[in-house]
């Protein structure tokens, strides 16, 4: 079932002198099996959003129903909700703190009261779709591993709650050119074998370009846009006048325009090394 938001609207800080309104009447949806990105300068209210998606925050104007489930009933069931959308904050190594990476795994499951057998097992499963080697890693401290591995671990975390709603806060902030490329890799191993719906937020225009199919601009707590990536990365003006950028592929098409060299549209590097190469045969003709 889809994710419904309906003029959802929430204010930091209520009737004192430092009131904020970080969401103002924001309305989209999101459809099952979407790869939904969430763009937005600085302050634009994506992260007041995503929280409202498993009620960190809880809606006190508008409407979100997750799955059939309304957020804004007071007694909702949170156990459920958290078990369907699971939350990888940005940097999520820092929230590591078991004596060991197998504890660590395990902790969600332990809360809502999973079996012990059962919990064995989805740990074995969950460490291993992300990439770890769980008899290698199982025992040792999770402040022991790289820093990639930290990470994998933290998000195998989530994933064994076995969520059906994937929310990734910067995914690869902090991440070197291949740890970036191996995260992003993960999440569509992740969207394919576990979790069908994915929401990312990003600052970085060519992942988002990469990877998702429909995307969300905010501009300081409302919704300036809601689209495929192909309408909305090609506007660069009105990218530009709410702070943001345009993937790198689009940025070095519209430069090559000016010179007088038109390519095809093109979101992605792959797509334009494909589309200059396409133009570069067709000038030698």
């Amino acid at each position: 079932m889809p994710i419904v938001i309906e003029n959802l609207s929430y204010t930091y800080m209520k009737k004192t002198p430092y009131e904020k309104k970080a969401l103002d009447g924001v309305t989209f949806t999101i459809e099952d099996g979407d790869t939904f990105g969430i763009i937005g300068a600085t302050g634009s209210g994506k992260s007041t959003l995503i929280q409202h998606l498993n009620a960190l925050i809880r809606v006190t104007e508008g409407k979100i129903v997750v799955n059939g489930m309304n957020l804004s009933e007071k007694k909702l069931d949170l156990k459920r909700l958290r078990s369907t959308v699971g939350m990888v904050f940005q940097y999520p190594e820092y929230q590591l703190f078991e004596e060991t990476v197998e504890k660590d795994i395990a902790f969600g499951l332990k809360n809502i009261g999973v079996a012990e057998a059962e919990i064995a097992d989805r740990v074995r499963e969950a460490a291993e779709l992300c990439g770890l080697d769980f008899e290698e890693v199982k025992s040792r401290s999770p402040f022991e591993l790289s820093g990639g591995q930290m990470r994998r671990a933290a998000i195998a975390g989530v994933i064994a709650m076995r969520p059906e709603i994937l929310v990734f806060d910067e995914p690869t902030a902090g991440l070197d050119p291949r740890g970036r490329a191996e995260l992003l890799s993960l999440i569509r191993k992740l969207k394919d074998s576990c979790s069908k719906t994915i929401i990312m937020v990003s600052h970085n225009m060519d992942e988002i370009a990469a990877m998702c199919n429909r995307v969300a601009v905010l501009d300081e707590g409302r919704l300036a846009a809601c689209d495929a990536p192909r309408k909305l990365f090609f506007d660069e003006t009105m990218l530009s006048s709410l702070g943001l950028d345009v993937p790198t592929a689009v940025k070095l098409a519209n430069l090559l325009k000016k010179r007088g060299v038109e390519l095809r549209p093109a979101m992605t590097p792959p797509a334009f090394a494909e589309a200059f190469w396409e133009y570069y045969i067709e000038a030698r003709r």
